[in-house]
């Protein structure tokens, strides 16, 4: 996932491949929250063995 700024605008591309930018939104979204849901299933199993 990629957002460049060039002289034409903004250019955003996943895994190489040029999306719309409301496209790249809802899936660096959907990334951010998969990573938040990971954090939150590692704390809780820390949590679990205090």
């Amino acid at each position: 996932m990629a957002a460049h700024h060039n002289r034409a605008g903004w250019r955003f591309t996943i895994n190489g491949e040029q999306v719309s930018e409301g496209c790249f939104k809802r899936r660096y979204i959907a990334a951010l929250e998969a990573e938040l849901d990971a954090a939150h299933a590692k704390l809780a199993a820390i949590f679990d063995l205090i």
